[in-house]
């Protein structure tokens, strides 16, 4: 099995005898349908200047400058057992750089390591800092770099954030290798793809705050379902939670469930307050990772990946985080890295040859299963569980140049990765205020001017982004998830009133995380004429996909929005009350699959 025990603690780091933080191994990433990958030209080397003005586009290929200490040395970082990390495996060539490998040709020099501890990523990042505080220039204690999951980093800031500033040193995002396109998911019994209502009553075992939480919580939100945040009471009316300090508890204690009625009693309450009833609650579900699944799949069946990084596609891109202060003062070295990663992932892309090799060094780095294990794993697939269902396995992809623009919104697009940050940011914060009563603040954590840099200076790797395509044609396959906003607009009118800019920026920070094709639903009360109505219904839901598409029209083309009216003809509630009419004057968004 591997990631081995991984969790997420929202609290401050604290530098001594123990430094708090997130463990989590996290997540492979699946190639989706539907992408256009470029392939991006990299130059063998790239010259980028010391001062602090960004160079403009140069023409053919330079040498690169490195200070004779740095030719020699060698950064460490810690890595996840993860395939969305495959194209800087790729570039590295080994688990330290090997000779000839795309990052020694461009004079950077890597040992990788696995840890699935966050809290131990902290820990060895403010040692680092302890380094580069004193004065050290190529600090060979501690960890250069460290390589998350995106959703996580909220959390792991908000842990680092005491220890590093005690040394006066910061650290932050730099760039991205790749995602989690499906192994990460959130399973429950397999009746609730059909309806996600039925989600509530559930009981599903989780690392609280980790990325696979997540998952749950981002569809529960979604589908308007409630959540219970206490993990000792039972709520039949919302999602509820086994609290596990591992992935692997939590699939233990699952399959006990179902095979030998391992459960427990729980107090009961409703909407947070106690009904002085007690019940006996069993877990039938479990917020888990490949090989996870699969051990759920062969010795449980029956469960559906209810929503997973595949429907959430933005949600987990595989982040490189750094020490502020040293890579200011070695650039070339960072935006050299960069390069050379990406120029692992148009490798990668270009044959299952490449993949392998990549694979390979993923397998040494992990000290778990062989290359071709660890492929499979990064292309995904789909197989039977137990009770001979299908069930969709593992899945990545890796990034370059060109997608890493488009994630953090370079280039004038949506920025895609602040969206990410500031909604489970959020999600941690409104849940569990105690041990994340802020979130760091996008700005002060992530850095894109290295990616500016290698961007501006060699314009030859710029290419298209690999983004989803959609159809407006495309028969809908099914509703991933649907719920009412509650928009308010002008009486009569397909206005909006100045009440609901902060639920139309709080649509578009969730709609932004998924890849799916999106449905507006417009519906109104019964006054008025039916025709009149129908034609009311039908601007509203115009006027959101029009906000939408004005306010982030990189994230929600013409192909992916649809806008169905339906008038007074679906009412909700009782049109007889004003309370009644004010529930049936709504706009519904639905996730959508489309039929392939």
């Amino acid at each position: 099995m591997i990631k081995p025990l991984p969790r997420l603690i929202l609290i401050a780091a604290v530098v001594g005898s123990g430094i708090y933080g997130a463990n989590h191994y996290l997540a492979g990433n699946n190639s989706l349908r539907g992408l256009s990958a470029a392939k991006a030209a990299v130059p063998s080397m790239l010259d980028v200047p010391t001062s602090s003005t960004t160079p403009g586009a140069s023409s053919g290929t330079a040498t690169m400058r490195v200070a004779p200490a740095q030719g020699q040395y060698m950064a460490r970082m810690l890595v996840l057992p993860w395939n969305a990390e495959a194209s800087i495996h790729y570039a590295n060539g080994d688990a330290t750089t090997a000779p000839g490998s795309l990052m020694a040709k461009r004079g950077v020099h890597l040992s990788i390591e696995r840890q699935d501890d966050y809290a131990q990523m902290v820990a060895e990042q403010v040692v680092f800092a302890g380094e580069v505080a004193k004065g050290v220039a190529y600090p060979t204690k501690g960890a250069a770099f460290v390589v998350i999951m995106g959703d996580g980093g909220p959390g792991y800031f908000a842990a680092a954030k005491e220890g590093m500033g005690k040394l006066g040193q910061q650290l932050e995002v730099v760039g991205s290798l790749g995602y989690s396109r499906g192994e990460d998911k959130c399973m429950l019994p397999a009746d609730v793809v059909a309806d996600p209502q039925k989600a509530r009553g559930s009981l599903i075992g989780a690392v609280l705050r980790d990325g696979d939480w997540n998952i749950c919580m981002k569809y529960a939100a979604d589908n308007k379902i409630a959540v219970n945040p206490d993990a000792k009471t039972y709520d039949p009316d919302a999602m509820n939670f086994v609290s596990v300090s591992s992935f692997t508890e939590s699939d233990e204690k699952l399959i006990a469930a179902v095979n030998s009625g391992a459960c427990e009693v729980r107090p009961v309450v409703r909407a947070g307050k106690p009904t002085g009833e007690n019940r006996k609650v069993c877990q039938n579900g479990t917020a888990t990772w490949t090989p996870g699944d699969v051990k759920i799949a062969k010795e449980v069946g029956g469960l559906a990946a209810v929503a997973s990084t595949k429907e959430y596609m933005w949600q987990m891109p595989a982040t490189i985080i750094g020490n502020k202060q040293w890579m200011a003062q070695n650039k070339d070295y960072v935006v050299n890295m960069l390069a050379a990663s990406f120029e692992g992932t148009d490798a990668i892309r270009s044959s299952d040859a490449e993949l392998l090799k990549a694979s390979a060094v993923v397998a040494k780095v992990a000290k778990e299963q062989t290359a071709a294990w660890w492929m499979k794993y990064y292309k995904g697939v789909v197989e039977k569980d137990r009770r001979g269902l299908d069930i969709s396995l593992g899945g990545s992809t890796s990034s370059n140049l060109s997608d890493n623009l488009y994630l953090f919104g370079l280039n004038g697009n949506d920025n895609l990765y602040k969206r990410v940050y500031n909604v489970f940011g959020g999600m941690a914060k409104q849940y569990y205020p105690e041990d994340m009563p802020e979130v760091v603040a996008y700005d002060l954590v992530v850095n894109t001017s290295y990616l500016q840099t290698l961007a501006n200076a060699s314009p030859a790797m710029l290419g298209t982004a690999a983004t989803p395509t959609f159809s407006q044609t495309a028969p809908t396959a099914s509703t991933f998830a649907k719920r009412a906003w509650a928009i308010e607009f002008e009486t009569g009118k397909a206005t909006f009133t100045n009440a609901s800019s902060a639920v139309l920026d709080e649509l578009l920070n969730q709609l932004s995380i998924s890849g799916l094709a999106i449905q507006i639903n417009g519906h109104t009360d019964n006054i008025g004429s039916p025709a009149a109505n129908l034609q009311l219904s039908k601007a509203r839901a115009e006027a959101v996909r029009n906000w939408l598409q004005t306010n982030a029209a990189s994230g929600f083309p013409q192909e992916r929005v649809r806008v169905r009216a339906f008038g007074d003809q679906q009412p909700v509630a009782d049109n007889r009350s004003g309370e009644g009419r004010a529930k049936n004057r709504r706009v519904e968004v639905a996730l959508i699959k489309t039929a392939e």
